[in-house]
């Protein structure tokens, strides 16, 4: 299972057992809380630092390729998740269809995205010429510490 629930499970059967007792030991539950709660910080504070830098990077390239700063949000989601449809990007910019497909080509046109499928299906990934800098940093692994370990 994902994250922490194996270790959920167990320090909850440690804590809580088959039935209450006041005189069990919280200290375990409270360790395992405090400890998986700054696990996820730490996790969305990457996430949070990596989006931002693939962010900035994209907005210093806004006048290569003739790229707008509109265009930079559906960029940014393929750095930080791989793909964007044309549906997404529309939301995002809060701008009509015509208006996202419009800049979804001239990115294509600019070999920085790449369309895959049709119709329906269609989205599009990385193209050519999309900055590796960018996709290197969407890419940066980091490591969880326990600030707790002695």
């Amino acid at each position: 299972m994902p994250g922490n629930t194996w270790e959920y499970y167990k320090v909850l059967r440690e804590v809580g057992g088959p039935v209450w007792s006041p005189e069990r030991d919280t200290l375990p539950w409270i360790k395992f809380n405090l400890l998986a709660y700054h696990q996820q910080t730490q996790r969305v504070q990457r996430r949070v630092d990596r989006s931002n830098d693939c962010w900035m990077q994209l907005m210093e390239g806004t006048g290569t390729h003739g790229v707008t700063e509109r265009q930079v949000t559906a960029l940014h989601e393929v750095a930080m998740v791989g793909r964007v449809r044309r549906s997404r990007y529309e939301k995002a910019e809060a701008i009509n269809a015509q208006q996202a497909t419009r800049d979804l080509q001239a990115l294509t046109k600019a070999q920085l995205l790449t369309a895959v499928g049709r119709t329906k299906g269609r989205h599009y990934v990385a193209g050519p010429r999309f900055p590796e800098r960018v996709l290197a940093i969407a890419r940066r692994h980091h490591t969880i510490s326990n600030p707790y370990a002695t």
